[in-house]
């Protein structure tokens, strides 16, 4: 391995975009996506009614 500034730098970089690479695969091919559109789904309908109770509407 060269010892300069910049490889220790550049290394860094590319094992997390490698990391952030394979994550973004997992997501799209074994189905996270629809999980975490699920989770986003049903916290958004809590938020609502929240905001419903806080504003006396139920």
């Amino acid at each position: 391995m060269i010892y300069r500034n910049w490889s220790l730098l550049s290394s860094t970089v590319v094992i997390w975009g490698s990391v952030g690479t394979a994550a973004l695969a997992g997501i799209f091919l074994f189905g996270g996506k629809e999980k975490f559109e699920g989770y986003l789904s049903r916290e958004g309908q809590r938020l609502r009614q929240q905001d419903r109770a806080a504003m006396g509407k139920n």
